[in-house]
């Protein structure tokens, strides 16, 4: 994998798309690590190249409680004794794995749970493991390095704790699953928001940074992010017509709907699926509160004319 050297000690080791996410290295003073999700060897190798080593790492901070943005976290913490930092929702998460699950909609007894622990234990292997946040933030605070300070932005709607990372002095924002990438937005979880994560680009569209950061494009620097952000915003729209489309000919269920996936077409996975059927209940929903379906018992649906 490569590395974007930013300039001003800022660094981005490419991780790409999921199970895998891009990290940004921050060094000014300490070695500050945002979502450790690439591969550990890609992060050393950085890291040797600034005369460094993974124990020399000072800060970790997570974005969110997503397994590809974590994955590395507790490996990390053995090796270096460096603190974990995240916010007040994704903290107790964190340190509480099965809380994770029932928050992400893997509860216990939900038939796609096994499949899921296994998944994230094959493809993120160590973000189930136990560990505990050091640091909790807030929406606003700042961690102040040398020459550097990180701002936490509270973003939800991807997930209800999604948290982006400004770096304040370059104007650059590190968009964490905020990506930017062809695929479109993901809101695959209960708790999930198509509205706060409409409204959470929105505010990104009237900020002035220099830069975004996506957490999983391989060219990760976008310089017109704004555009970037209107064309992803663009799948909320598509996805729902398709949704609208598959009622009026017919379908009145989520299953129904689902004979002919919208969001993972070509995925036959069970954990995909289960990602699938949550992010059209969320449209259905939508649709409902704008006045295009009306639902006429538990599940059911029926255009409005």
């Amino acid at each position: 994998m490569s590395t974007v050297d930013m300039g001003n000690g800022i660094y981005v080791v490419v991780g790409g798309p999921f199970p895998k996410c891009n990290t940004l290295v921050v060094q000014s003073g300490e070695i500050v690590v945002v979502d450790p999700g690439c591969s550990v060897e890609a992060l050393r190798s950085l890291l040797a190249k600034l005369g460094l080593e993974l124990r020399d790492i000072d800060t970790i901070v997570l974005s969110h409680i997503h397994p590809d943005h974590i994955t590395h976290a507790v490996r990390l913490n053995r090796i270096s004794k460096c603190r974990i930092a995240a916010n007040e929702i994704t903290a107790p998460l964190f340190n509480d794995k099965e809380e994770m699950k029932r928050f992400l909609g893997f509860h216990q007894g939900h038939p796609v749970r096994r499949l899921w622990e296994d998944m994230v234990n094959e493809r993120m292997h160590g973000a189930l493991d136990d560990g505990r946040v050091d640091e909790v933030l807030s929406d606003g605070d700042r961690i102040a390095l040398d020459n550097l300070t990180l701002k936490m932005i509270l973003t939800p709607g991807h997930l209800p704790d999604h948290m982006c990372v400004e770096i304040v002095e370059p104007r650059y924002l590190f968009g964490a699953d905020i990506d930017c990438t062809p695929f479109g937005p993901f809101y695959g979880h209960p708790n999930s928001s198509i509205e706060s994560f409409k409204e959470t680009v929105r505010k990104l569209q009237e900020s002035d940074y220099r830069c975004l950061i996506s957490g999983h494009l391989e060219k990760p620097a976008i310089q017109n992010y704004k555009a970037a952000l209107e064309e992803y915003m663009m799948h909320f729209d598509a996805r729902e017509e398709k949704v609208l489309r598959a009622v009026r000919s017919g379908a009145t269920s989520v299953n129904e709907i689902m004979v002919n996936p919208i969001i993972y077409p070509s995925l036959s996975s069970p954990v995909m699926l289960q990602f699938e059927r949550w992010m059209i209940e969320h449209h259905l929903k939508s649709l409902v509160s704008h006045g295009k379906l009306a639902e006429t018992g538990e599940g059911h649906f029926l255009p409005i004319p």
